[in-house]
């Protein structure tokens, strides 16, 4: 989120798609970064024991792909229609370099 706000600070971005930093990897840094946070909780809580915190991680992941990142990509076609198609066609949605 730093990046973000230090591109949105200047008035020079005012109104653009945040296309550089950790977002040139991943269209959905945020999402992602959320679920590498919650599997270093997991793992740290219950090692690579079967645990009830296994759970949290798939259904996590599930709803950021299948809910979430649908949602915000149609918002962020909405909002950002001339740059968005482009960056969407060449950035990964969710995991770097991957998908």
């Amino acid at each position: 989120e730093y990046q973000r706000y230090v591109l949105k600070k200047q008035p020079a971005n005012k109104g653009k798609l945040m296309t550089t930093g950790l977002w040139a990897l991943t269209m959905h840094a945020n999402y992602f970064g959320d679920t590498l946070l919650f599997t270093g909780w997991t793992l740290a809580s219950s090692g690579l024991a079967v645990s009830w915190t296994w759970w949290a991680v798939p259904v996590m992941t599930a709803l950021f792909v299948f809910m979430h990142i649908p949602g915000l990509d149609e918002y962020l076609a909405d909002r950002y229609p001339k740059e968005f198609p482009k960056y969407a066609s060449s950035t990964a949605k969710f995991i770097p370099y991957i998908y």
